[in-house]
C-alpha cells in the first residue's frame, strides 16, 4: 500500500487518429501519489459539447445525458474499489484500481475449491491402489463438513483460502466434535486433512501465512476391546442353536471365523476362495491383501474356520459371487451380534472388529510371537501390533509357572 492512498479521477478527451471521425474519445485518468494511468471508457463526445472545467458534456441530447450518467457510475465504482482496498489494507495504485475496474484481477482461490482439486489427486491415488476407498471417502466427507460449517457459521458456501484463520480452525474443530459427534481421533483426521490442503495452497503460493502454525493435534490411543475369556465365550456362542434363525447363524459363524483368522469385516466380506491356498502338507492358508492398507495378510486356517468355510461352500450367494462367506452389511452384522451376545449372556458389546482384537489376544495368550501376529494381521508397522499386546493375567500366570515350581517350596525363617 502506498504512503498516500488518496486518489483522483480526471475525465478528458482525445482527438481520434483516424481521419473522418469528428467526435473525441473520452478517457479517465486514475492518479495515486504521483502515479497515474489512463483508461478509455468506450464512449465518445462532440468536442463542442465537452466542458473541460466540469469534466462532463454540456449537451442536452439523450446521448450526452447518458454519457454524464455513465461518468457518475465510473466515479462511484472507483470510489468503491478504493474503499475496499484501504479497508483490506491492500496495495493502492492506479494499475491495481484499473485492473479491478476491468475485472482483470485474478479471482482468489477458494478453500473448498482447493480441497476438491486436492481430492482429485486422492482419487487418482485410490484408483492406482495407493489409497483405499474408505480413506478417499473420508477426504470427500471432510469437504462436505467444511461446506456445512461455513454455511452454518458464515452463511457462505466457500471462502478465500487466504481468509482462513487459526480461530476458524478452532471453530471447525468444535463443529466436528459437537455438531458431527466426532470422537477425538476422527476429528483429528479431518483437521489433518484440512492442514494438508492448506499446505497444498502454500506450496502453490495461494496463501503466505500458515494458520496451523503452533497447533498440534494428538490422537488418543484407542482402547482395544476383546473377549477376555475368549475360549469360554466363543464356546458359549458356538453352542447356541440357530438352525431356525439363519441370519443369526451366519452372523455367529462370520464372527467366529474372524476370531480365528483376525480378518477385519471388510476383508472377510471380500474374501474369496482364490485367496485360500493349500500347501504340499495339506495345510490351508489365507493369503489376502488388506482392503485398508494393501498389506498382505498370511494366516494359517485352523480347523474351526475351515469347517465354517466348508459349511457355506454351496450357499447360493457364495457360489454366484465366489466369496467364502455370504456376509451381510456391517450395520446388520453388529445388530445381529447384539442379539447373539444377549443369548450367550456375554455382557460386553460384540462388534465385528472385536473379533479381530480377540484373535490378537488369543494369539498372545498362546505365546505366538508378536512378529507372527503382525504378519497375520497385515500390519505394516509392528507398533500397530503392539497396541494389541495387552497381556492378560492368565498369560502372566502361565509364564511364571517355571519359577513357581522352583521356588514355591522354599520356607522363610520367621
Amino acid at each position: 500500500m502506498t504512503n498516500n492512498p488518496y486518489f483522483t479521477l480526471t475525465f478528458f478527451t482525445r482527438k481520434p487518429r483516424s481521419e473522418g471521425y469528428t467526435d473525441h474519445k473520452v478517457y479517465v485518468r486514475i492518479s495515486v501519489a504521483g502515479q497515474q494511468t489512463d483508461l478509455a471508457i468506450g464512449r465518445s463526445v462532440n468536442p463542442e459539447n465537452w466542458d473541460q472545467k466540469r469534466k462532463l458534456s454540456k449537451g442536452r441530447s439523450r446521448r450526452d445525458l447518458e454519457l454524464n450518467k455513465y461518468l457518475d457510475e465510473i466515479r462511484a465504482r472507483f470510489c468503491e474499489i478504493h474503499t475496499n482496498l484501504v479497508r483490506e489494507k491492500k496495495l493502492v495504485n492506479p494499475i491495481v484500481m484499473r485492473d479491478l475496474f476491468l475485472g482483470k484481477v485474478e479471482k482468489p482461490k477458494m478453500l473448498c475449491e482447493i480441497f476438491t482439486e486436492s481430492n482429485a489427486k486422492r482419487k487418482e491415488e485410490m484408483e492406482r491402489g495407493d489409497m483405499v476407498n474408505a480413506t478417499y471417502l473420508r477426504w470427500e466427507r471432510c469437504v462436505t463438513y467444511l461446506g456445512e460449517f461455513m454455511r452454518l457459521t458464515m452463511n457462505v458456501d466457500d471462502i478465500p483460502v487466504r481468509d482462513v484463520t487459526a480461530g476458524m480452525i478452532d471453530d471447525f474443530e468444535h463443529f466436528l466434535r459437537v455438531s458431527k459427534n466426532c470422537a477425538n481421533n476422527t476429528a483429528v483426521k479431518y483437521l489433518r486433512y484440512l492442514k494438508n490442503t492448506i499446505q497444498y495452497a502454500i506450496a502453490h503460493k495461494w496463501i503466505t501465512e500458515d494458520p496451523f502454525i503452533g497447533r498440534k493435534f494428538h490422537r488418543t490411543q484407542a482402547k482395544r476391546q476383546f473377549l477376555t475369556v475368549a475360549e469360554t465365550e466363543i464356546m458359549e456362542i458356538l453352542k447356541l442353536d440357530f438352525s431356525m434363525m439363519p441370519r443369526l447363524e451366519l452372523a455367529r459363524d462370520t464372527f467366529v471365523f474372524c476370531c480365528f483368522t483376525g480378518l477385519a469385516f471388510c476383508d472377510i466380506k471380500s474374501l474369496q476362495w482364490s485367496d485360500i491356498e493349500k500347501d504340499r502338507d495339506g495345510n490351508m492358508w489365507i493369503r489376502k491383501s488388506r482392503e485398508k492398507t494393501g498389506e498382505l495378510s498370511i494366516i494359517p486356517m485352523l480347523e474351526v474356520p475351515r469347517q465354517i468355510a466348508d459349511k457355506y461352500v454351496n450357499h447360493p450367494v457364495a457360489v454366484s459371487t465366489g466369496v467364502v462367506l455370504p456376509v451381510c452389511s456391517n450395520q446388520k452384522m453388529n445388530a445381529y451380534l447384539k442379539e447373539i451376545a444377549d443369548l450367550a449372556k456375554i455382557t460386553k458389546p460384540l462388534t465385528t472388529h472385536i473379533a479381530r482384537h480377540t484373535f490378537a489376544s488369543l494369539s498372545l495368550n498362546n505365546h505366538v510371537p508378536l512378529e507372527s501376529i503382525q504378519k497375520m494381521l497385515g500390519h505394516s508397522d509392528i507398533k500397530t501390533t503392539q497396541i494389541y499386546a495387552k497381556i492378560q493375567d492368565q498369560t502372566v500366570y502361565e509364564d511364571m509357572q517355571t519359577m513357581r515350581n522352583r521356588f514355591d517350596r522354599l520356607c522363610i525363617n520367621r
